[in-house]
């Protein structure tokens, strides 16, 4: 999704359906408004600081260009905004079509550049649109353990990471969220003021990646910048999908996850 002269974000390019078939509902990336995603990051930055007394730790891990995953734990519904204003990049994310039911916030959801994702779309669409973003050098957040964790622990990442990475070649960064599982849980209605703290990691190579256990090391890379504790892997019934799909992408908090139906909002990128 790159910046067009206007400050827009163009839509990304689609192939056509087959000759002789129906065509297929493609998923397409929005156009970012730069003055109202600018806008909308400093207004939540202001009350993250006054709220959360919120800080940003190893922003100069994150490569200015090209791109870049950013792989973050994730345990409230705070964790895509916080994540957005926590970098000097903008920060692509997708999120479940339901989330924008109400008219004026799907409007403003546009402009900030975070692409609406049907929840029964294929997985495999939504990792393709990640992996097209990155491509065009964008930087991307996902949360590849697919939901909101109940414990505040880093459960095990699905396939996502994987697959985006082979596909683009994109360099990695391992985010830590301390604190938004306190201050937001599952289940509460308003945020409590508890301090948030968002760390970026050293950036990490796609052969590091990639190696034998490198999943597993991100994984426990992660939660040690969050300082939370490893998760259990959850059963395949309470999932909802088997751990080995490539990808998920709509989850309950609207960002991009791992694999695409609890990702890819998608929460690019959220939980459930």
């Amino acid at each position: 999704m790159s910046a067009a002269p206007d400050g827009n974000v163009p839509a990304s390019n689609q192939g056509k359906a087959p000759a002789g078939r129906e065509p297929r509902r493609v998923l397409r990336s929005v156009q970012r408004s730069a003055f109202w995603w600018n806008l909308s990051k400093y207004t939540v930055m202001a009350f993250c600081k006054l709220w959360f007394r919120h800080r940003a730790e190893g922003r100069e891990n994150i490569p200015a260009s090209g791109p870049v995953l950013l792989v973050a734990n994730h345990s409230s519904y705070l964790d895509p905004p916080l994540v957005g204003i926590s970098t000097k990049r903008w920060v692509g994310f997708l999120a479940q079509a339901g989330l924008a039911g109400f008219a004026p916030l799907k409007w403003w959801m546009a402009q900030v550049g975070v692409t609406l994702i049907d929840r029964n779309a294929p997985s495999k669409d939504a990792m393709r649109l990640v992996a097209d973003n990155l491509n065009q050098g964008e930087a991307v957040g996902i949360f590849p353990e697919g939901t909101r964790s109940k414990d505040g622990s880093v459960g095990p990442f699905r396939t996502g990471v994987e697959f985006l990475v082979r596909r683009t070649g994109a360099m990695v960064v391992p985010v830590g969220i301390d604190g938004a599982s306190r201050a937001y849980p599952r289940g509460a209605i308003f945020p409590r003021p508890r301090k948030i703290v968002v760390r970026f990691g050293e950036v990490w190579s796609p052969e590091r990646v990639l190696a034998p256990g490198g999943i597993e090391a991100l994984r426990q890379r992660v939660a040690e910048l969050a300082a939370a504790p490893l998760g259990e892997r959850r059963p395949a019934a309470e999932s909802g999908r088997s751990s080995t799909e490539p990808g998920s992408v709509a989850n309950g908090s609207g960002t991009v996850v791992g694999s695409p139906a609890d990702t890819p909002s998608s929460s690019a990128g959220g939980g459930a």
